[in-house]
């Protein structure tokens, strides 16, 4: 659900598993099917996905569970989950170590996908036991350039104006110039819930 142009459907093919992509746009499943162009695709929302009652092992969200309508989502995760299926949502979240960070980070709001879930109603319907948590922190090493093009693939920036763009991209290349260094070190959360699905 809300596949996008597939970076979990890469971990999850490489495991041999059978997949379905569910997404809303046409333009990202075309990008995830450059890569796996035998799973098959389905253009739809999360919250009305097509696919046939209690057909699915697993329904698993990446870093969308915040935008989807939360309450519908949870349901049509229900309908097409056989009794025992799981329900999964992964998010990775910047963690933003020093005051350099911080101040890169600001010249884009954007709403933090966990925070964002968080601060919603619990969503498990009755058919869904008690949400299980799990959470990890890991780090990586990237260029300059790496570290601003994450910042351009966000949401909030593909919806600003092209003024709005253009002012962002001169801080933050400000923002790096200051900083003076080629690479820069990222410090992720992982947060991954899941629910079964009751028999």
């Amino acid at each position: 659900m809300g596949a996008g142009t597939g970076l979990l459907t890469d971990s999850l093919v490489a495991r041999r598993l059978r997949v379905i992509a569910v997404d809303p746009s046409a333009s990202m499943l075309a990008e995830l099917a450059a890569r796996h162009p035998d799973v098959p695709r389905v253009v739809a929302a999360a919250e009305h996905s097509g696919q046939p009652d209690e057909s699915a092992d697993a329904a698993l969200v990446a870093q969308a569970w915040h935008w989807l309508d939360l309450i519908a989502a949870a349901q049509e995760a229900a309908r097409v989950l056989r009794p025992g299926g799981r329900l999964a949502m992964i998010w990775n979240q910047r963690l933003l170590a020093n005051e350099w960070q911080r101040r890169f980070d600001a010249v884009q709001p954007d709403p933090r996908g966990i925070d964002a879930a968080q601060g919603a109603a619990e969503v498990s319907p009755s058919f869904f036991g008690p949400r299980e948590e799990w959470s990890s922190t890991w780090q990586r090493e990237v260029s300059a350039g790496e570290y601003l093009a994450l910042y351009m693939t966000h949401s909030p920036f593909l919806v600003a104006s092209a003024d709005e763009r253009a002012e962002r991209l001169r801080r933050w290349r400000a923002l790096l110039e200051e900083h003076g260094s080629e690479t820069l070190t990222e410090e992720y959360a992982t947060y991954a819930w899941r629910y079964t699905r009751q028999l």
